[in-house]
């Protein structure tokens, strides 16, 4: 169960307060109640929190890693120097003006009686037209704090859902799991370690690229790019005024054309969005101006994560990391902020408010980021010819994040042709009953049940043709069966659908059948569509293969090292480069990689079997 809640506060400011707050209380998508009542106003808060901004800066002034571009100020006479003693006045004169009756007894209290059960999610948005209100710390409101699961979203009181490029057949958008990183002026911080989190959690599922201190036209000409992006990360400087408006990005450390504001990428933007952007990360100071800006401008984003006040770079990368490792946890992007910022509670004695940094800006017509949707239903992991279980290779199931069923086998088997039926009349369906039908093949397939899971694989495939699983999982079936014909009909169905393991596989077919162009072209599609390591390994190791056959070495033995640099567990990829180190004249440098083979390979599979025994000729025996 989970619960969202409209908190508008319609017109007003801190010091005439705001006299109709409504509260609406949605429950799975429907409105079950909503309450009226104001806010008084409140001076001592406002005043609480400039002293707090400024004391950020101040504590952000003397720091060498500030994620903030300081700016020559004037004098000024507020106190900078005990920034422990204004946030925690700052976080007692909020809760006094949210404890204030009017607020309190009309609004929070039935809340919490509706919502009974504090471990529940509850997505708060606050829509509000003034960025300053935004900018307060509402984390330290107490229901926020008695309600585990509970986070604020800023949002506007003016939305849309957002405009995007059509779906065919269910099919996915092209910028479904792509990342663009975007590395900006880092003078002073570590943006390094912000890449190297994203890519722990997120490199092996999404497809990563890297932009490092861009011009503006290059930054331009990444957010039109023809697939476009599902998340769009800035990682540096910025910098924004004191209303927490005009956000600027300082994009490079170059003397001129350094910096961008939102006009200067609005229509790459809203290119992006139409193609399926679905979150902005700015994890950089006072960036909340951006996100002020994108409400000033009418830019209907999804989702923005922004910073309301400078940020120490240590903490600034504590965020980034929990942040990506929650959601490759598949959290949801609420809870995912929530408990990445509950993660920075360690450091408040060090940094006042560090946890009540990071926002996230959100419209409730977003239906919630599936970030890993893209690669989540692959037929198995890894490729039996290249990273080898210990026990002979079976398809596994569908990724993690996918929306799972359980099937059981006397109900498939009475319904799967009424099923498969309804999915082609109902295309949105599809793809998940096809995901369910894979799975249900894959147990079958395990459990030696060969004429189900055939029959499995073949009905997932007729029921979404766009997806080439089912036909990979069909073909090592065939594999397995030694059902030449069928194993290389199905493996082609999946090159069809552009699985990119698929055409890792075909192109050993085709070296085996001694086609050295049809190699090349198989690797050429699978190096260009491919995103996982495991993958890619393959294809080097194919052609490092072929170009062994060549008597190429050179090239042979480059394709070959950037085969095991992509993957641990290449037992065929070390065999082969062993192999091209003795054509070359180093016998003594190959036996490091037979050494390699022997301690990887699998001997239940042919051709490493082959290497097994190549291995145990060269290396003295024991």
């Amino acid at each position: 169960m989970s619960s969202t809640v409209i908190l508008a506060l319609g017109s007003g400011d801190f010091k005439q307060g705001f006299s109709c707050v409504t509260a609406e209380l949605k429950k799975q998508g429907e409105t079950v109640a909503q309450y009226l009542g104001s806010l008084l106003p409140a001076p001592e808060v406002d005043e609480l929190h400039k002293r707090w901004k400024v004391s950020c800066r101040a504590t952000q002034h003397h720091r060498s890693s500030s994620r903030i571009k300081i700016k020559p100020a004037g004098k000024t006479n507020i106190s900078e120097d005990k920034p422990n003693i204004i946030y925690e006045g700052l976080r007692k004169e909020m809760n006094n003006w949210l404890s204030a009756d009017e607020f309190y007894r009309k609004i929070e209290v039935k809340l919490r009686t509706e919502i009974s059960n504090r471990d529940e999610l509850v997505e708060i948005f606050l829509e509000c037209n003034n960025s300053e209100i935004w900018q307060l710390p509402w984390d330290v409101w107490q229901f926020r704090q008695d309600y585990n699961n509970c986070e604020i979203i800023g949002s506007s009181p003016e939305y849309k859902k957002t405009p995007q490029q059509a779906m065919i057949g269910g099919i996915p958008l092209d910028s479904r799991g792509r990342i663009l990183c975007v590395l900006g002026n880092s003078q002073g911080i570590d943006v390094s370690k912000d890449t190297a989190e994203i890519t722990k959690y997120l490199g092996d599922s999404c497809d990563l690229q890297f932009l490092e201190e861009p011009t503006s036209q290059e930054l331009r000409n990444q957010l039109f790019d023809e697939k476009g992006w599902q998340v769009l990360f800035y990682a540096g400087h910025s910098d924004s005024d004191i209303n927490g408006a005009n956000g600027l990005l300082y994009i490079n450390q170059q003397v001129t054309d350094n910096a961008v504001t939102l006009q200067d990428f609005k229509e790459g933007l809203k290119q992006a969005i139409f193609k399926g952007l679905e979150l902005l990360i700015f994890n950089s100071c006072s960036s909340m101006g951006i996100a002020a800006d994108l409400v000033t401008e009418g830019i209907s984003l999804p989702s923005v994560i922004v910073m309301r006040a400078p940020i120490p770079d240590f903490i600034a990368q504590e965020f980034v990391k929990s942040l990506f490792r929650y959601l490759a946890l598949k959290e949801p992007l609420c809870l995912a902020v929530r408990k990445a910022k509950n993660d920075l509670l360690r450091y408040e004695h060090q940094f006042p408010g560090a946890s009540s940094i990071p926002m996230l800006c959100q419209h409730p017509t977003f239906e919630g980021l599936k970030l890993l949707e893209l690669n989540c239903d692959r037929p198995f992991a890894v490729l039996t010819d290249d990273v080898t279980p210990v026990k002979p290779s079976y398809p596994v199931a569908n990724r993690p994040n996918q929306l799972q069923f359980t099937i059981p086998t006397k109900f498939m088997q009475r319904t799967s042709i009424s099923l498969a039926g309804l999915a082609i009349g109902y295309p949105l369906i599809g793809p998940h009953l096809a995901s369910a039908i894979n799975t249900f093949g894959i147990q079958n397939h395990r459990n030696h049940q060969f004429l189900i899971a055939k029959a499995s694989y073949n009905l997932a495939a007729s029921i979404n043709p766009a997806n080439g699983e089912s036909s990979y999982n069909l073909s090592e079936l065939c594999r397995e069966l030694s059902d030449r014909k069928c194993e290389r009909e199905s493996m082609q169905n999946a090159v069809w659908r552009g699985l990119p393991e698929a055409h890792a596989q075909i192109s050993k077919s085709f070296l085996l059948e001694n086609k050295p162009e049809e190699v090349l072209k198989a690797i050429a599609l699978c190096l260009q569509t491919a995103k996982q390591d495991g993958v890619k390994s393959a294809c080097f190791k194919n052609r490092g293969w072929l170009r062994l056959k060549q008597n190429r070495y050179d090239v042979a033995e480059t394709d070959l090292r950037k085969a095991i640099s992509l993957s641990n567990q290449t037992p065929e990829a070390q065999c082969l480069l062993a192999q091209v180190l003795e054509a070359k004249g180093k016998p003594q440098a190959a036996l490091i990689h037979w050494q390699q083979t022997l301690k990887s390979a699998n001997s239940s599979i042919p051709e490493q079997d082959e290497c097994i025994q190549m291995a145990k000729e060269r290396l003295p025996i024991k």
